[in-house]
């Protein structure tokens, strides 16, 4: 039984597990070395890191739905103060963190735009008819993530209406947007960010950037993660969410 580990009460669940070969929901894999072959029975790697922040962040983010919140305020401070104080923890501390060993001990915490409402949307997703699994590309040139090319999300930011390509995950289902803007490879990671679609029914959809996220290729090379499709690469600076860590590994 993988271990648990709880926050605010609430009890998160390490429900995606791989080996170092695996793929998770965001698709970080680890790159085999070329010899000698990676052992297919090494310990699993705890998804903890970012399940586990997702797990409390969506239920947040559905609880406030049910409870007609729309504005930020305190529960929506204390829903990114405990997401982040969550990650930083396991980054630190967990054995299987990405992070690489010599970078732990003095690891300070990531760094975040502060929370901004307005980054913050309600948007409205068609679902494709025939939806499609397809192949997504991944940094280092590492074998491409299967995932299923789900619809195509519209919302609104600063007056301007744009749209997002939404993959779903083939493991576990949930909704996920892998997107870039001018901020990527200076004020944030490179590569690009995630972050993931709530649905909150009667045709809603939340996208929070200010819970996007970089991937495992942030803080280690060794790790192959997709990369956000051409139709994602927004014009529009998201000044939200997890900044730039280190130096830039994207390639």
């Amino acid at each position: 039984m993988a271990d648990l580990v709880t926050l605010g009460g609430l009890v998160l669940v390490p429900a995606l597990l791989f080996s170092a070969r695996g793929v998770s929901f965001s698709g970080f894999a680890k790159i085999p070395p070329p010899s000698p072959p990676v052992n297919r029975d090494v310990p699993v790697f705890r998804m903890l890191l970012w399940s586990g922040a997702m797990v409390l962040g969506l239920a947040l983010s559905r609880a406030e739905a049910a409870q007609g919140v729309t504005s930020a305020g305190d529960s929506l401070a204390l829903q990114y103060k405990r997401t982040r104080a969550l990650k930083d923890s396991l980054l630190r501390a967990d054995p299987n963190s990405p992070l690489p060993p010599p970078l732990r001990a003095g690891f300070a915490g990531l760094s975040y735009f502060p929370p901004d409402p307005q980054y913050r949307l309600l948007g409205s997703l068609s679902v494709y008819g025939r939806r499609q699994r397809i192949s997504v590309p991944t940094t280092n040139n590492g074998p491409a993530l299967p995932m299923e090319k789900y619809g195509r999300l519209q919302a609104q930011l600063q007056g301007k209406a744009f749209f997002l390509e939404v993959y779903r995950s083939l493991e576990n289902g949930e909704l996920e947007v892998f997107f870039r803007d001018p901020t990527n490879g200076t004020q944030t990671y490179g590569g690009g960010r995630y972050v993931p679609v709530v649905e909150l029914g009667h045709g809603h959809y939340l996208l929070d950037f200010n819970m996007c996220y970089s991937s495992y290729c942030a803080y280690n090379p060794t790790y192959v993660c997709p990369l956000p499709p051409p139709q994602n690469h927004l014009s529009i600076p998201i000044l939200a969410g997890e900044k730039a860590f280190g130096p830039d590994l994207a390639h």
